[in-house]
């Protein structure tokens, strides 16, 4: 040190102190001022665009059984309501039934629960379904007063995203304690039509990860994912910002994918085969004789799907959704769904004759529709879920003037 050069004293150091103490406080709230100021516009954004109920960032929740289940009491203003037994439906469900009543429960995956488009051309068409738009309040309005002495009532109890194994379970965990008298399944896109080698719908359920990730080793990543999760669910900016991401990800994938894989149908349908065995024909066949077992009927419908060739003309909407099929999904996956049609049905067939249940092909019932009835590869407009609904009534008449024949 040269003789000349000033030396800190402890004064001058301690007088730095306050200073830097200030900037901090001052840094510390701007970033709070920013987050808050964040955090109330993503807010007033979901109240006022979203249906944000101003409670329920989420239309389901963990469930330690199934993975998943629906949100008691979630509503979305723009026309969703779940009631407090996390049915899809805007009246309370009692366990006991009421006197004179028939008891119907929808079961099945998205398109039963009536979700919105997933398809970049259909989703400012169709972004809700409402209550008053899904299948069993059509089904319900197309039996009111059809059956003399009963009031009919159909309870949806579709969970997006579930595969057959999931009914066996709900039966047992929830449905049957609310003595229904009738159960119908609509199914298809999820797990009937599985090729992957080594299918198992009970291992390789995609909502189990979020469970083996933080149930499993205490990794940082595992801490890093919890973190990201806990504040998609708890905060309103961190939650739009996820889906604005990814959404902003799944259209980076469609602009920059690479090659469509190609797809052997011969070899697609022999996996078929042996996944349908090992999965949901078993599964049809547990939850027929469950059903049979407790007196209670059961109809096992296969779903409409945009790829199966159909009477129906297509809408331009439908148009550029079949269309988007054909240039991005697997090379061969139209020609492997209709070739897998008529095995599915086959299997459906078998596996409900033990319990002697009803099979209803919904494939192809939209021949004389005219406008949109899909709004993606496999969900529903309000049109197509009423017509649907309309399918389902003889089967369900013919069971129910059944029931009285035999009374």
């Amino acid at each position: 040190m040269q003789p000349d050069e000033p030396r800190a004293t402890p004064s001058a150091f301690h007088a730095t102190r306050p200073g830097l103490r200030r900037r901090i406080f001052a840094l510390a709230l701007v970033g709070v001022f920013t987050f808050g100021l964040l955090e109330f516009s993503s807010y007033a954004y979901l109240r006022l665009f979203r249906g944000y109920d101003g409670e329920h960032l989420m239309n389901y929740e963990f469930d330690p059984y199934k993975s998943i289940r629906l949100t008691p009491n979630f509503r979305d203003t723009r026309g969703i309501a779940h009631n407090a037994q996390g049915f899809r439906r805007s009246e309370d469900t009692p366990r006991e039934k009421p006197p004179g009543t028939y008891r119907i429960f929808l079961m099945g995956g998205s398109t039963g629960y009536g979700l919105q488009s997933l398809s970049r051309f259909g989703v400012a068409k169709y972004p809700v379904i409402r209550n008053d738009e899904t299948i069993d309040h059509y089904l319900e309005q197309a039996l009111d007063g059809k059956v003399d002495g009963l009031r009919v009532e159909v309870i949806n109890a579709a969970i997006t995203s579930f595969y057959s194994h999931h009914h066996l379970i709900y039966l047992n965990q929830t449905i049957l304690k609310y003595h229904p008298d009738l159960v119908i399944f609509l199914d298809g896109f999820n797990d009937y039509y599985n090729t992957d080698p080594g299918f198992d719908q009970w291992r390789d359920y995609a909502y189990q990860e979020r469970a083996h990730s933080f149930l499993g080793d205490p990794t940082f990543s595992a801490w890093a994912y919890y973190t990201g999760w806990w504040l998609f669910r708890k905060s309103h900016f961190f939650h739009l910002a996820g889906r604005a991401l990814n959404n902003a990800s799944q259209m980076m994938t469609v602009l920059h994918r690479g090659p469509r894989p190609h797809m052997d149908v011969d070899t697609a349908l022999a996996n078929l085969r042996v996944n349908a065995e090992n999965n949901f024909v078993k599964m049809v066949e547990r939850n027929g004789l469950i059903l049979q077992h407790e007196g209670v009927h059961a109809i096992f419908a296969l779903q409409p799907e945009i790829s199966f060739r159909q009477g129906k003309q297509f809408s331009p909407l439908e148009q550029e959704i079949y269309d988007e099929m054909k240039t991005y999904w697997a090379e061969n996956y139209i020609e492997f769904k209709n070739r897998a049609r008529p095995i599915v049905l086959d299997y459906l067939a078998k596996a409900t004759a033990p319990s002697g249940a009803t099979v209803v092909d919904l494939t192809d019932i939209y021949g004389r529709v005219e406008g949109d009835v899909y709004t993606d590869y496999c969900h529903l407009t309000p049109t197509g879920n009423r017509v649907l609904a309309e399918h389902l009534v003889p089967a369900v008449l013919s069971i129910i003037d059944g029931d009285r024949g035999h009374s």
